[in-house]
């Protein structure tokens, strides 16, 4: 057998991944849930694109919503819980807090320690000024799933197999016009990821 397949059978089969799948099916809407593994599978492929490490990718893209079975009063409870300061922005907007939750949740319920997954995670929806390669594959693996409706997904998923620092452009700059249109707060990160992937593909200062 071929080593590659033979070590991706691994960790798909490991009882760690194993373990999660249960626990987001059991947590999960059914549509989430699919998401999830959508977004994996995603992941993984661009991990391949990129020779970025496909197990942290699986893990790292398997616990990215773990917490979005949570109400706002119960995301906040877990934040208090886990000793978490929270901005102005998260407490007007405390969906954006289950990227952060999750992170915890990796860490303390499955174990996950490594810090690279753990980041992934915790920047999943807002991005970051500083982003390796893990957190922008997952940052749009997460816009641009198939299963995503609006039609950007489909342009940033075809984009991030040509250019991964132009399709975290689009996916910022997206989430922005979508804020503002909606009237609501911009978080820095996420203001930080746009400035940071234009400098990357334009050279702009």
């Amino acid at each position: 057998m071929n080593n590659d397949v033979s070590a991706e059978r691994d960790w798909l089969e490991h009882p760690k991944t194993i373990e999660i799948q249960r626990y987001l099916k059991d947590n999960l809407q059914p549509r989430r849930f699919v998401h999830v593994l959508s977004v994996r599978d995603t992941a993984v492929d661009l991990a391949r694109r990129y020779s970025a490490d496909l197990q942290k990718l699986n893990f790292a893209a398997l616990l990215h919503d773990c917490a979005k079975w949570m109400s706002a009063e119960e995301l906040f409870k877990s934040a208090a819980h886990f000793g978490l300061h929270l901005d102005v922005i998260e407490r007007a907007n405390p969906s954006i807090l289950h990227a952060r939750i999750g992170a915890e949740l990796a860490a303390k319920r499955f174990g996950i320690d490594h810090p690279e997954i753990l980041s992934a995670i915790r920047l999943h929806t807002t991005g970051s000024g500083v982003m390796p390669l893990i957190d922008r594959i997952l940052y749009v693996a997460d816009f641009a799933e198939p299963q995503r409706t609006y039609k950007e997904a489909d342009i940033v998923h075809k984009l991030a197999y040509q250019d991964l620092n132009r399709a975290v452009l689009e996916v910022s700059r997206y989430k922005i016009e979508q804020l503002l249109t909606k009237g609501k707060a911009i978080h820095p990160n996420t203001i930080d990821a746009y400035n940071a992937a234009l400098r990357k593909t334009c050279g702009a200062g």
